[in-house]
């Protein structure tokens, strides 16, 4: 969640979803960008807290943190920044999952998931995937007039989850 009823999202968790939902909710896309995002209105739902975008460029493999939602609540992986991307042990149904840097500011969202989804002894294995970048999200927000948040002081990814919802199709 980026601000009271609105969700983004990489544009690929919605391919042949015709009716998606965030939790209960129903949701409506209400605008897409090139760079391959979707923004979400479902009506009701409040922004717990309001996540900055990192616009600058992250360094060659830099720690990352990569969250998305489970049956469980919010599941955190580690990850690695590498050029376009990053390298994260992540489930399938994590396209748009947000990764962070260690103070919790947005530097891009999961592009797209593999189709196929490589297992080793039953195990996904941390894979390369694709970014969309903070600088492309930061532009696409402006653009739908999404307020820049600022960091809250002393915070971190864990106060990020709260923001972190599922998307489903109906």
């Amino acid at each position: 969640m980026i601000a009271p009823g609105r969700v983004l999202t990489a544009a690929s968790v919605l391919e042949g979803c015709p009716a998606p939902r965030v939790g209960a909710v129903p949701a409506r896309v209400i605008a897409t960008g090139p760079a391959g995002l979707a923004l979400l209105e479902a009506a009701g739902i409040p922004a717990p807290i309001r996540v900055p975008v990192r616009t600058d460029t992250l360094a060659a493999e830099e720690v990352l943190i990569a969250l998305a939602p489970g049956s469980d609540g919010v599941l955190a992986a580690p990850a690695t920044a590498v050029a376009g991307g990053v390298i994260a042990p992540l489930q399938p149904g994590s396209a748009g999952a947000p990764v962070l840097d260690r103070s919790g500011r947005l530097v891009g969202l999961v592009a797209r998931y593999p189709a196929a989804v490589r297992r080793v002894a039953g195990i996904v294995p941390p894979a390369r995937l694709a970014l969309v970048p903070a600088q492309a999200i930061a532009a696409f927000l402006a653009g739908q007039r999404v307020a820049e948040a600022k960091p809250a002081p002393n915070s971190g990814p864990g106060a990020v989850a709260p923001a972190i919802v599922g998307i489903s199709c109906r």
